[in-house]
């Protein structure tokens, strides 16, 4: 089982001293031990033992500041904020329902023609008017990656077994030179109910 990533992490730590005060030979022998032990990249493992611990004066926003090379734990909640969330994502799915659940691709181009007609029906502020009309089709798509499992059918035959006479019908195991001559056919009933077999529909 390999090490878990704080081990790795105060492996990195203890042996970057040993590294920086090391010579050229023994430097190369610590560097293969790293990578090997950790997995780690090359060139990565090499940066890391270079400036672990080393401070940097740097300016910034008019301040002096002395930073510190260093193994750090990530902030929640950091991060650039998403673009498409909130209002816009149900003004999109209120269009998409609109315009019969079309795929990305042809739902952009839709959006762009005829948002003049979209706007007052479904509210659409400004903002997000200027999202819609510059939204990708494979965003619009991931936006609505849920929606569309929701909608997604669950069994696509409305064929049953008949478990009475399962034994009874024959299965055939090979085709007669007969059934290969024009006229010879087989077919099945389909039904064309859309999403639900209910009601009446055609077969």
């Amino acid at each position: 089982m390999g090490l878990s990533m704080q081990e790795k992490k105060a492996l990195t730590r203890e042996i970057s001293k040993r590294y920086q005060k090391a010579g050229k030979k023994e430097k190369t022998e610590i560097l293969n031990e790293l990578v090997k032990t950790t997995g780690y990249n090359r060139k990565y493992v090499l940066h890391i033992l270079a400036n672990w611990g080393k401070t940097v004066v740097a300016n910034i926003d008019g301040k002096t500041t002395r930073l510190t090379a260093t193994s750090s734990k990530r902030r929640k909640g950091g991060g650039r904020k998403p673009k498409y969330s909130g209002d816009f994502v149900i003004a999109l799915r209120r269009i998409w329902a609109f315009f019969s659940y079309r795929c990305g691709k042809i739902l952009a181009p839709f959006i762009r023609e005829q948002m003049h007609f979209l706007e007052q029906p479904f509210r659409i502020t400004e903002k997000d008017k200027e999202l819609l009309l510059s939204v990708s089709p494979s965003t619009i798509d991931r936006l609505l990656k849920q929606d569309k499992k929701k909608l997604a059918l669950k069994g696509k035959s409305g064929t049953r077994p008949g478990k009475l006479l399962k034994k009874q019908i024959p299965v055939r195991t090979y085709y007669a030179d007969a059934d290969k001559k024009p006229g010879f056919f087989e077919i099945d009933t389909v039904h064309h109910c859309g999403t639900s077999d209910s009601g009446e529909f055609g077969l």
